[in-house]
């Protein structure tokens, strides 16, 4: 079976040990050093979207060989696009969800889920060992319903250097609450309190010694309509705020793009 196959069944795929030692411990110390200045608040944690653009710094993982390898195994296509969408966070809870912005009303059109195969995948890092729980918990085959719950949990087993690669259709969670942090969010909930239960909440991972946890998702899509139209969706959610002005690529991503024979997400947009 292939990984192509795998991933039409699934909806995710495990390729292990792509990323080397160093490089994990680098990309944990520049996420460190922007989380330090910059993020936005989420789930009582710290989150940055958009982080291909954010934090210059990272630009090389995005065009790194081995995972644009895996995109291209997964996509049974070697022509890729970087949709620009990308996230890093830093000690955040999660919930179910997917990755298709159905609050936003969805990022494809027609019925998506119905679709035999879609085009556009999601790598995710977790840059320390996730060998218990607190990484990535998805519903196999659950990309083919609108419902988030839909199946049955399985927690994926990770080690620093893995990379999940995995349908945007998928559902999945990442580090779900305990029931001290499932009382923060609910006081989270009110504005004047949101702080608070954020401070609090760090204060309870260092009594119950629990380490910083710090992970990186981005989205590629084979050169085809549903990332086209996954493009033309990112595009305009990027462009509110920006005066329709296309967001600026760093030397170190365009270039490593350019050379991986990669078109940028924004190009493919019309932007």
């Amino acid at each position: 079976m292939t990984l192509q196959t795998d991933m039409r069944r699934d909806g995710y795929v495990i390729l292990r040990g792509l990323l080397r030692p160093d490089e994990i411990a680098r990309l944990r110390g520049e996420l460190r050093a922007h989380f330090a200045r910059s993020w936005h608040a989420e789930g009582l944690g710290k989150h940055q979207p958009e982080a291909a653009l954010k934090i210059p710094a990272i630009g090389w993982i995005y065009h790194h060989p081995a995972i644009l390898q895996g995109f291209r195994a997964v996509s049974g296509s070697d022509a890729l696009v970087f949709t620009a969408n990308s996230d890093a966070h830093m000690n955040m809870l999660s919930w179910w969800h997917k990755d298709t912005s159905e609050n936003q009303g969805g990022c494809f059109s027609g019925d998506y889920f119905a679709r035999p195969g879609c085009n556009v995948f999601r790598a995710g890092i977790y840059l320390q060992d996730q060998s218990h729980k607190g990484g990535l918990t998805v519903r196999p085959g659950s990309q083919t319903s609108r419902s988030p719950m839909t199946g049955p949990a399985e927690t994926l087993k990770t080690a620093a250097g893995d990379v999940v690669f995995f349908d945007i259709r998928l559902s999945h969670a990442g580090q779900f609450p305990d029931p001290v942090e499932t009382a923060l969010l609910r006081a989270a909930r009110i504005r004047r309190l949101r702080s608070t239960a954020t401070v609090l909440k760090h204060g309870w991972h260092r009594l119950m010694r629990k380490p910083d946890k710090l992970s990186l998702f981005f989205t590629y899509g084979a050169a085809a309509a549903d990332t086209e139209e996954f493009c033309h969706f990112e595009w305009n959610r990027q462009a509110r705020g920006r005066n329709g002005i296309a967001p600026p690529l760093t030397p170190v991503l365009s270039g490593g793009l350019e050379r991986a024979g990669v078109r940028f997400g924004a190009m493919a947009a019309g932007g």
